[in-house]
């Protein structure tokens, strides 16, 4: 017996394809609205009702407008398990797919982002997916003449936009307010949003200037006084460390035994300038403050890292992560994160130890001062297990698994205490090669994390949401000082002063400045207002500087 496909016309499938995303992809766009609305009030329920016709007659038509007969069905089959690919992350993560977000994704290592997929994903996605795009792919598209065709489709767009702008109007004045105080939800439309920030992610690449400007072009330095030692910066740039998880900052959970003894400065109050890497770590080393950078902004110039090149000092950078992401393009770089050193790489992975790898040797060899900055896997997510040799799983019992949001939340802040723990003693070893070399040289050591992490709090994990959407945990993040007892001397630095600051405000803006006073470069895009140091130098020094250190 023969079996007969169902048929429909193509604007009927774009519609109920439409229909089920909008119903059933959406579940943060649904959940978001419903924090704003009530669904038990005859205006929540009717508001609700007007969102789907608007999202369900906008997509529809979109569906239309980019149907060819033969690429149709595809079409539909691809965005169903694209929407079901987003929606596992933005209901079971809480993330929203924007820019900043892709961005990390498509540039982070190939083994961090295949820790996403997992058994749950597989299952989700098949559940909602591959199952409704095999639904569409398997019924029979009907057909007419084509002008017909033409004609039916045209009147079909006409009919779907209609009934979209009828419920914008009806909902007019609410639409409005919400458009004004409520933008996240619009970022949670699914694949719209998504598929708009993948256009705006190819603009963003495309406007990636081949060269950039020069800055600090007169970066200069005071020769050095006969038999002056020389200064070696470690600048520790961190991974999804969150302040909150630091017992220095006042965690219940003693997670930085090591550092509590190592006499350092932590600083209570820091934020990142971004809630990826991708967007973080180029702030970082910019001489932009956060109100007037952005990624593609900053990639027009120069860094911190070639105003101290100019001014004669060594710098190299050290990756254990997913690379620099353009910062340190024109300094020596070295990745470490693809090792073979027993015990402290397995499975084409590398604990953070690897950056202390050969870097005394590094040191002694060095003939001028040196900025070293050392980039890590920090507490990188969502395996967070992975992220720390198995003697430092002391929290325990701890998540295991690549899916946190099937873990028992003390599990997987278990597992996230354990990466800060390792975190402490790789500082720890970092501050100890410092100080065993403070006879030689003055030494400094700045930590500070590119971003936080959410932990399941309000049912988020990760990071990477926008700015002004992220909680706290994604935003405020360790800021950590040790300098030798000849570096304080050498900069007639108060250690005392500095201890004082630490519950002052600081940010990423503080970076390029900081590392340009710590090496007493003098260049008219320093300013001291912004070096965390400036205020705890003694009055003498600074009254010797030249115009150019005083705040602008």
């Amino acid at each position: 017996m023969k079996l007969t496909r169902p048929a429909i016309n193509a604007p009927a499938l774009a519609a109920v394809c439409a229909a089920f995303i909008i119903l059933v992809d959406n579940s943060l766009f649904w959940s978001s609205l419903f924090k704003v609305v009530d669904p038990r009030t005859a205006h929540g329920v009717l508001f609700a009702v007007a969102a789907f016709a608007i999202l369900t007659g906008a997509l529809t038509a979109i569906f239309l407008l980019l149907s060819v007969s033969y690429l149709f069905q595809p079409l539909l089959m691809a965005v169903l398990i694209l929407s079901s690919v987003i929606r596992y992350f933005s209901s079971g993560y809480g993330v929203i797919i924007d820019r900043v977000m892709l961005q990390s994704v498509l540039e982070t290592d190939n083994r961090e982002a295949a820790e996403l997929l997992s058994a749950a994903f597989a299952v989700h996605v098949l559940l909602f997916g591959i199952l409704p795009a095999l639904a569409a792919a398997l019924v029979r598209v009907r057909s007419r003449p084509l002008l017909k065709e033409i004609t039916f489709r045209l009147a079909s767009i006409g009919m779907a936009l209609t009934v979209a702008a009828g419920a914008a109007l009806l909902s007019y004045k609410d639409l409005t307010l919400m458009g004004r105080e409520h933008k996240e939800l619009r970022m949670a439309v699914n694949p719209l949003y998504a598929v708009y920030s993948a256009l705006t992610y190819g603009r963003h690449r495309e406007r990636t200037p081949a060269a950039v400007a020069a800055i600090g072009t007169d970066a200069s330095r005071k020769p050095a006084r006969p038999g002056k030692k020389k200064t070696v910066v470690i600048l520790v740039v961190g991974e999804t460390a969150r302040s909150k998880e630091f017992s220095l900052n006042g965690y219940e959970r003693n997670t930085n035994p090591f550092l509590e003894e190592d006499g350092v400065i932590s600083f209570t109050r820091a934020y990142a300038c971004g809630t990826a890497t991708a967007e973080s770590l180029p702030c970082m080393f910019s001489h932009l403050d956060r109100t007037e950078y952005s990624v593609s902004k900053a990639a027009q110039f120069e860094n911190v890292l070639d105003v101290l090149s100019r001014a004669g000092i060594s710098v190299l950078w050290r990756d254990n992560n997913a690379g620099c992401k353009g910062v340190c393009a024109r300094v020596t770089m070295e990745d470490l994160s693809h090792g073979s050193t027993d015990g402290v790489c397995t499975s084409g992975e590398c604990y953070d130890e690897i950056l202390l790898s050969g870097l005394p040797e590094r040191l002694q060899s060095s003939d001028s001062d040196a900025l070293i900055v050392l980039h890590q896997k920090g507490s990188h997510g969502p395996a967070y297990f992975k992220r720390h040799p198995e003697n430092f799983s002391v929290f325990e019992p701890e998540c295991s698994n690549s899916s946190p949001e099937t873990c028992a939340n003390n599990d997987i802040i278990n597992a996230y205490d354990n990466t800060i723990l390792y975190t402490d003693y790789f500082l720890h070893r970092t501050i100890d090669l410092l100080r065993r070399n403070s006879g030689a040289y003055d030494t400094l050591l700045v930590y500070f994390s590119d971003h936080g992490e959410s932990l399941g709090e309000n049912g988020v994990y990760l990071h990477g949401l926008p700015y002004f959407l992220a909680p706290e945990e994604q935003t405020r993040v360790p800021l950590i000082l040790w300098m030798s007892k000849g570096y304080a001397a050498n900069q007639n630095l108060d250690q005392e002063c500095l201890q004082a600051k630490r519950h002052e405000q600081f940010s990423h803006s503080n970076i390029f400045h900081t590392l340009l006073g710590a090496f007493d470069v003098r260049t008219d895009v320093y300013r001291q207002n912004r070096d965390i140091f400036a205020q705890c130098r003694s009055v003498k020094t600074l009254a010797a500087a030249p115009s150019s250190h005083r705040p602008r």
